[in-house]
């Protein structure tokens, strides 16, 4: 994954993105600069599969045998690796199931597996009692998940906010939060103006993918399309503003 990182708030730096054509994440209002030692823009960190830092330095001195060195024997990541949970403290041996899924972001497997520990009368109150807890931390997870979904829908980042509504209720099915999360996608695919923003944002990825691939001019007619077909979605403000800076 390649991360762009700025210290500079959302207002300056989403405009940025939007007219730059930005096909990377990029995180604003970020503190990291202190927490790497940056020292001077721009920096770049590689860090390896381990979370180490592999190397750091300006951007062009990164070759691609120092970024290969580094990521040897990386596993691709999956693309639901956001539900993945992590834990900082040991937990009794009958809940290592629930807690090996959580890690793996299996949620609805690592809650079924905390709730039958919880549920086990033979164990003790100190085991049950870690269970129970251990549930609720999942469920909150969930919770915050379905929180930041409903974030990006505000912003009007629709695809990402489908997504993980998607994948959260795929995974929690058959459970209270998961029959809310597939009636909530029913409510949000019933909506024109979210779904006229659905189609906006698909068309500007392929614009953008074109973009890339071919370069910005290329694009033009595609994003001129967005334009004239979705007006007042934020992909036709995005590819207006793209066009304006062509």
């Amino acid at each position: 994954m390649v991360l762009a990182v700025s210290d500079e708030g959302d207002d300056l730096v989403a405009p940025y993105v939007d007219q730059n054509g930005v096909g990377v994440r990029v995180a604003s209002g970020s503190g990291a600069n202190k927490a790497f030692g940056v020292a001077a823009y721009p920096s770049a960190v590689l860090i390896d599969p381990e979370g180490k830092i592999a190397w750091t330095g300006h951007p062009s001195s990164l070759t691609k045998g120092t970024v290969e060195k580094a990521l040897k024997g990386a596993k691709a990541r999956a693309l639901d690796e956001f539900m993945a949970m992590s834990f900082d403290r040991e937990f009794d041996r009958k809940l290592a199931s629930a807690v090996k899924s959580a890690e793996a972001g299996k949620l609805g497997k690592a809650l079924t597996a905390a709730s039958r520990v919880a549920a086990n009368e033979k164990l003790t109150p100190a085991q049950r009692e870690e269970a129970v807890a251990l549930a609720g931390e999942i469920e909150a997870h969930a919770r915050l998940l379905s929180e930041q979904a409903e974030a990006f829908l505000a912003r009007r980042d629709v695809l990402t906010a489908i997504m993980v509504l998607g994948t959260l209720s795929k995974e929690l099915k058959g459970t209270e939060a998961g029959n809310a999360l597939a009636a909530r996608l029913d409510e949000i695919s019933k909506d024109p103006a979210i779904m006229k923003e659905v189609d906006a944002a698909e068309a500007f990825e392929k614009a953008r993918s074109l973009s890339a691939k071919r370069g910005a001019k290329k694009a033009v007619k595609k994003y001129e399309a967005i334009v004239k077909k979705y007006p007042g979605t934020r992909a036709a403000e995005r590819a207006a503003m793209i066009l304006r800076e062509l």
